[in-house]
């Protein structure tokens, strides 16, 4: 230890590093920092940008170029000149344009979003991290420069011929797939197979790792230095070649890191030292935080490093003093050790866990090297002119999609023990500290036994570490799903799902329920949107989902979930309004649910959902000839202690009408402190006559930026304004939370 100065130097300079990044003080970093454009400019203003082309990628229905050094001029100020380091653009149309050439686009200015709702995806936060502030929906473009980078192009165009082949040869599904894997080419990949990997704790296989630069890398050095019988000329060689692979699929954290630790471990074969990993561990961790500081927020960062430092400093302490263990319980205590490290970031991340994954990436894992060795060979067999070594090609690719089939058909039977899927929410930063804490003091105490231990001494000792091990990873599940906070409180969330409503309300003791999950202008908005915020507050089941009526901005996403119970957010019941106020989509959302072995309830007006602290009332419609649709939607109480909310769905005209009728009757000295403004906030609804009846201390409004009804409307805002109530919008901050006490 004391001869390992380069290990001591990494470690100082990565936690001042971290410390300073962490401040994300736009002093020392350009990408917290507000660009030109953000300060001048607003959304959808029209721009003219000149740079070149550092990158290319091409989607399904769109071109995206990014941009660097950058010149911007703009229509609204015709003298002023802006510089920006790095600008994304979007194409409609696929254009013919090479890495490295100077083009010029006119087109429309956008900015990225921050997280809509707590677990949603951070688009601002993402690019912040490659240091792009806007993207630019591009109308024309030319090109001013076809000077381009030989090399990246003959790459970027080799790849993605390479990609075409795969598609071709095994089909699109598989293609996609083995692309990934290979390629780092995500784009196209079925989302369907990426959930499903992720539920069962294999999606690192779609990323490009050490496990896939190590066999490319590490197979070309061996095969020089046997051929050349020089370890400098495998080192070059070897070298070289990986970096071209890293150079055609991109340089990402985990990349970066192999390529340091191939380099520190073939200059010690050269050098004809001993090879210490730790060093180029640490060595790799500071190279990631130099050439991208703020890979430190992201989560790919500690996974990729958390299984490495896994297997380098926890796999000895549950070794111990057992050598010479059967392989299958070897990879079991390796695969064991990384859960145990990355159960904080995974919960973190995905809040979630598949217990079984353990046990899949034991299958998962050798079986990804006969994989890659049948891709790759696959691939070169049909790169050739040959057409008898072509069909060889196709049959060992063959390989690869019994494997892909084999992956698939695993992930689904794992599945189907859906009562191991642990949904814990994002655990507080106070359980993972407490855990980090449980698990380095163990490391620390072996390592220091083992110093104190007598060398001379043959004495077998039992493992007890491992077993240790194993009661903090099941301790540390239970303490990360627990949250003090929400502990006898009501939460209700009006979730932001653009021009729609969802909302979503956990009980004192615990249950869930939601009314309502669709959106007319956010897409896939029960996958991107509510079942991210569902799983980040440790939802797994809904208890009870209610659905006011049947237009889509209320129920597509409801649809979503109801098809994706497996991997996603179950439900326990469907509670509709009178089937008098049904219409075709109502119906076919119950057949849905019968197919996804979903009960319906239906809940008349005045009847109730009551537990301890919590009731729920269905106060409308009642049946005087409404119309399904906006007017006969189903109303809601919810009443906890002495909280009242109302939720209206999109009652309006004679909808409304009976429910300020039965709220004189019924609720005639209630003063409601949430009301949900029907509509969106339209002018059709929430007439000053209901708005005196109910007299809400706080109305939330559920609306799209930049909608196209003008939701929510002057007139609304100013009759709710009248009344003395606050107005929360999820237009204007996205999700609108409440944490109650319940008196």
């Amino acid at each position: 230890m004391r001869n390992r100065p380069l290990l001591y130097a990494c470690l100082i300079v990565i936690v001042l590093m971290s410390g300073v990044i962490l401040r994300k003080d736009s002093r020392f970093w350009e990408e917290f920092r507000e660009s030109p454009l953000e300060k001048y400019h607003s959304e959808d203003d029209a721009v003219c940008v000149k740079g070149f082309v550092y990158d290319i990628q091409n989607g399904d229905s769109y071109q995206a170029l990014y941009l660097k050094d950058n010149v911007i001029s703009s229509t609204k100020e015709k003298n002023r000149i802006y510089k920006e380091t790095r600008i994304l653009v979007y194409l409609e149309e696929e254009k013919k344009v090479s890495i490295g050439n100077q083009i010029q686009i006119k087109g429309t200015l956008k900015f990225f979003q921050n997280a809509r709702n707590p677990g949603n995806f951070d688009q601002k936060l993402y690019y912040q991290k490659l240091n792009i502030h806007e993207m630019i929906w591009a109308d024309n473009l030319m090109i001013i420069s076809e000077k381009d980078w030989k090399i990246r192009n003959i790459l970027y165009q080799f790849r993605q011929k390479w990609k075409e082949m795969l598609l071709e040869e095994i089909g699109e599904k598989d293609g996609n797939i083995l692309s990934a894997m290979l390629l780092g080419e995500k784009r196209g990949m079925d989302q369907d197979t990426k959930d499903l990997y992720q539920a069962n704790g294999i999606s690192h296989i779609l990323a490009i790792s050490s496990l896939h630069l190590t066999f490319v890398g590490g197979n070309v050095y061996r095969r020089i230095r046997k051929m050349s019988g020089s370890y400098l000329a495998g080192g070059i060689g070897g070298g070289l070649f990986l970096i071209i692979y890293i150079m055609m699929i991109g340089f990402t954290v985990s990349a970066v890191r192999a390529l340091v630790m191939f380099l520190f471990q073939v200059g010690a074969d050269i050098a004809g030292r001993k090879y210490d990993a730790l060093t180029a561990y640490l060595a790799a961790a500071l190279a990631v935080l130099i050439w991208r500081p703020l890979s430190l927020y992201d989560g790919g960062f500690w996974m990729s490093f958390g299984a490495i430092g896994a297997i380098l400093l926890v796999f000895p302490v549950w070794n111990g003093n057992d050598r010479g263990e059967h392989p299958i319980f070897e990879s079991f205590g390796v695969s064991m050790c990384i859960q145990l490290v990355l159960l904080p970031v995974q919960l973190y991340c995905f809040y979630e866990i598949q217990p079984l994954s353990i046990l899949m990436n034991l299958i998962v894992i050798p079986l990804m090297s006969v994989m890659l060795t049948a891709g790759m060979i696959g691939s070169f067999f049909l790169m050739t002119p040959l057409a008898v070594i072509r069909k060889s090609g196709w049959i060992v690719l063959e390989i690869c999609k019994v494997i892909l089939e084999f992956y698939e058909k695993s992930c689904q039977l794992a599945l189907r023990l859906s009562g191991l899927r642990i949904v814990t929410g994002r655990p507080e930063w106070s359980a993972i500290f407490v855990y980090y804490m449980f698990l380095l003091t163990v490391i620390l105490l072996y390592y220091y036994q083992r110093l104190q231990r007598n060398k001379k001494t043959k004495k077998r000792k039992i493992n007890w570490q491992k077993y240790l091990f194993i009661v903090i990873f099941v301790t540390g599940i239970v303490m990360m799903n627990c949250h003090p906070k929400e502990w006898r409180k009501l939460r209700v969330t009006f979730v932001d799902v653009g021009q729609g409503d969802c909302i979503y309300i956990k009980s004192p003791s615990g249950k869930s329920y939601m009314m309502d999950g669709g959106s007319s202008n956010v897409k896939k908005v029960g996958r991107y949107r509510m079942e991210p915020y569902l799983k980040y507050r440790g939802v797994k089941r809904l208890d009870y989902v209610f659905v006011s009526h049947g237009d889509a901005d209320h129920i597509n996403g409801i649809e979503e979930i109801l098809e994706r119970q497996k991997i996603g957010v179950e439900i326990g019941m469907l509670v509709f309004p009178e089937q008098f106020a049904w219409d075709d989509a109502l119906y076919e959302l119950a057949e849905t649910a019968r197919n996804q072995k979903v009960p319906v309830a239906v809940m008349k007006a005045g009847k109730k959902i009551k537990e301890k602290d919590l009731a729920i009332t269905c106060l409308g419609p009642e049946d005087s000839g409404l119309e399904p649709g906006n007017e006969a939607s189903m109303i809601l109480a919810i009443q906890s202690g002495e909280l009242d909310i109302l939720l209206t769905g999109d009652v309006e005209g004679d909808g409304e009408d009976q429910l300020q009728s039965i709220l004189e009757k019924e609720y005639p000295n209630t003063r409601w402190e949430i009301l949900k403004a029907a509509h969106h906030g339209s002018k059709n609804s929430s007439k000053e006559t209901f708005l005196e009846v109910v007299h809400p201390m706080e109305t939330v409004i559920s609306a799209g930026i930049n909608n196209r009804y003008g939701h929510p409307h002057a007139e609304t805002i100013e009759r709710i304004k009248n009344v003395g109530s606050k107005i929360r919008s999820t237009k204007k901050q996205g999700a609108v939370e409440y944490l109650l006490d319940v008196f």
